[in-house]
This record gives structure tokens, C-alpha cells and sequence, in this order.
């Protein structure tokens, strides 16, 4: 009796599972959730405003208060020496007027009366940051200072620099002379876009014309990260009471250049610094991996910038985070499509499969065989 209790109930749980539909199955596994691996945001800095730019994808990477109108100290001189270049040429003779040598602060000591080349005076300008230079070159190409200045204002309003206003060709404090993080960026890059001006500006030492009485006069570039950050290219630095420590400046390396500005920075050197900051986070952080993955049978032609297997998986996170926060690549580069790998072997099967049970009594029995452990 208890045998056939027994074989009753293994057939109803046979009978049973054979009935069940395939949604009643008691178990079922959520799919996967694909985490990423956090990332550290711009590093801080103490510039009251600031932006990064990657040239290479012509993307913005971060930004602070980057439209935020701020006194901008001596990267005034970009402006004035993109004019110099567009307006003049460089074995132009300048005469010094005792306004230019009356300039102050920072100076390559030009002395009233004197004749200049512009190709000296400009030098002078990017290298040295001289105010002399500033004054004499304005005047040369406009007749005043004043008349200078509207020109300066002219070219901005043209390259659609919106916050910008220049007072004075030199930088030095005054109303009205201010600009924005972003529209340095957009200054700079039509500058260094001048091979002439992307010479000067990562020049170190400057060998200016004696004086008229024969004093030797020499300069030395305001831009430490000409020494300091392997890979800088230059462009200006910048510090008056009003506008703190400013600084315009563009590195390159692997074939991507990167801008930074920073206005307001507060410290001993905290533009170099701040700088620096951004540039790591850039370049080291935010590198970006070519060789992402179209799907078979196509794959960019772009090698891999790293064959260390977890330096690439760290550059593909960072190109799929970018690609997540809007900062993705421009169109994909030209593709070429891989061949059909070669079809694996056939190899044939000679021993036959087991029929199985044929008749319903030859089902009922295996189940049942099978319930009792027989």
C-alpha cells in the first residue's frame, strides 16, 4: 500500500511538471547592473573663474564662471599682439615716445627717441610682458593710445568676444578693461593659430637692442611653465591689485593640446598651480581612447594608445564617461572592415543517439524508474 502511495505521488509530481506553463518556473535572475568606475571631478582650484578645452575633439571639459566679467591684468597683451602681427610688419621701425617710456611697472626700459624694430618691440611684449613695448606698438599702429583702443574693442567685437572691453594695451587696472575666461580661450586660439605668435610665446629668454648709450637690455619670460610642465607651449601670464593672478596657457602631448585659463587665482604662483591642476586632470584623468568598439564585423583604424590591459580598460571608462556627460569625440574616424574569420572544422559524428522510451508504457516506466531511484 505504501508503495503504491508512493508511486502515486512521484507520478503526480511527474504529471505535474510536465503540465506546468514555462512562466510558473520558480526561479528567475535579474539581469546584471553594470556599474562604472567613479570619477574625481575637476580638481579644485583657487581662480575665481576658470575653463579647460581639449582642441583635439573641440570640447570644453569643465568650466567655472567661465562668462563671469573679471579684470584681466597683462594677458591684455594677446590682443595687442595679434594686432602687431595683423597690422604691421616685422622689420616695421618704431620711434619710442615719452609716453611709451613713461608706461611703468614691468618694462624692457625703451628710452624716448629711440628707433625700434617691431619684430623686437613684439618679442619684448610676449616674452617679457613689457608695458613700454605695449605703449609703443599701439601708438605706431594707430598714431594714441586712445585710437588703439578702439581698435582693440573693434577686433573683439568681430571675433564675437561678448565680455570684453579693453581700456588700455597693457593691462595695467583701469575701468571698463575687463574680459572672460571664455573669451581668453577663444583670443588665444586665434593667436597661437599664427605660427609667428606661437613662436614667440614659448620662447624662454629674450636679447632686446642695447640702449642708445650701449646698456645691455635682456628679458625673461613671466610663463614658469616653460621650465616647469613638460609639454607647455606658452602663451601669457598676468597679475595686477584688481585682477589677482591671471593666466592664458596652452599644453600639448600624444597630439592632443589642451587650453586653460584661470582668472583670479590667489597665491604665491596659484596661476601656475591652478594650471597645472587642470592640465593633470586633462591629460592624466580625462584621456581619451580611440579605439572603441563599432561592432563586428567593422573597428576604427585608430591604434590603442596603451597594450597594458587595465591602462586600456581605464581609457575606455573615461571615453564612455565623457561620452555620458555630452564630452563625446567628433564623427569616428574612417573604419576598415575585417575579414569573416576562417569556419571552424566540421567533424562528423559516426556513433548513433540513444532512441529513448517509444511507447507510453516505456515513458510511464523510465519516470517512474526514475522517482524510486531504481
Amino acid at each position: 500500500m505504501k508503495r503504491s502511495l508512493r508511486l502515486s505521488g512521484a507520478l503526480v509530481l511527474v504529471l505535474s511538471a510536465l503540465a506546468a506553463p514555462a512562466s510558473a518556473a520558480p526561479f528567475t535572475y535579474p539581469a546584471p547592473v553594470q556599474q562604472t568606475f567613479p570619477t574625481s571631478g575637476p580638481p579644485p582650484v583657487t581662480a575665481a573663474s576658470w575653463i579647460l578645452y581639449d582642441e583635439s575633439t573641440d570640447t570644453v571639459i569643465a568650466e567655472l564662471n567661465a562668462d563671469k566679467e573679471r579684470a584681466m591684468a597683462s594677458v591684455t597683451k594677446i590682443m595687442t599682439g595679434l594686432l602687431a602681427i595683423e597690422r604691421t610688419e616685422p622689420e616695421d621701425l618704431v620711434t619710442v615716445s615719452q609716453r611709451a617710456a613713461d608706461t611703468g611697472e614691468k618694462e624692457i626700459e625703451l628710452v624716448p627717441g629711440e628707433t625700434i624694430a617691431m619684430d623686437a618691440l613684439f618679442k619684448a611684449l610676449m616674452i617679457h610682458s613689457a608695458n613700454d613695448a605695449a605703449t609703443a606698438i599701439a601708438e605706431h599702429i594707430s598714431g594714441s593710445v586712445e585710437a588703439f583702443v578702439d581698435l582693440m574693442n573693434q577686433r573683439a567685437a568681430e571675433l564675437g568676444l561678448t565680455h570684453t572691453s579693453f581700456a588700455n594695451p597693457h593691462g595695467l587696472d583701469a575701468p571698463n578693461h575687463y574680459t572672460s575666461a571664455r573669451d581668453l580661450l577663444e583670443l588665444g586660439r586665434i593667436a597661437m593659430a599664427m605660427p609667428e605668435f606661437a613662436e614667440v610665446v614659448k620662447a624662454k629668454k629674450l636679447v632686446f637692442p642695447p640702449a642708445p648709450d650701449g646698456t645691455p637690455r635682456t628679458g625673461s619670460s613671466t610663463n614658469l611653465m616653460l621650465w616647469s610642465y613638460p609639454g607647455t607651449l606658452g602663451l601669457k601670464t598676468g597679475f595686477t591689485a584688481q585682477a589677482l593672478l591671471t593666466y592664458v596657457a596652452s599644453a600639448e602631448r600624444e597630439g592632443r593640446r589642451l587650453y586653460a585659463v584661470v582668472l583670479g587665482s590667489d597665491g604665491e604662483r596659484a596661476h601656475f598651480s591652478d594650471a597645472t591642476a587642470l592640465f593633470d586632470y586633462g591629460f592624466e584623468e580625462l584621456g581619451f581612447f580611440g579605439d572603441a568598439s563599432t561592432g563586428a564585423p567593422y573597428a576604427p583604424v585608430q591604434a590603442r594608445r596603451s597594450t597594458d590591459p587595465m591602462e586600456s580598460l581605464a581609457d575606455m571608462e573615461t571615453y564612455l564617461h565623457l561620452a555620458g556627460q555630452g564630452l563625446m569625440l567628433e564623427s569616428p574616424g574612417p573604419l576598415r572592415e575585417i575579414p569573416e574569420p576562417a569556419p571552424p572544422p566540421i567533424v562528423e559524428v559516426t556513433r548513433s543517439p540513444d532512441p529513448g522510451p517509444r511507447t507510453v508504457g516505456e515513458t510511464m516506466r523510465f519516470w517512474l524508474d526514475l522517482a524510486l531511484g531504481a
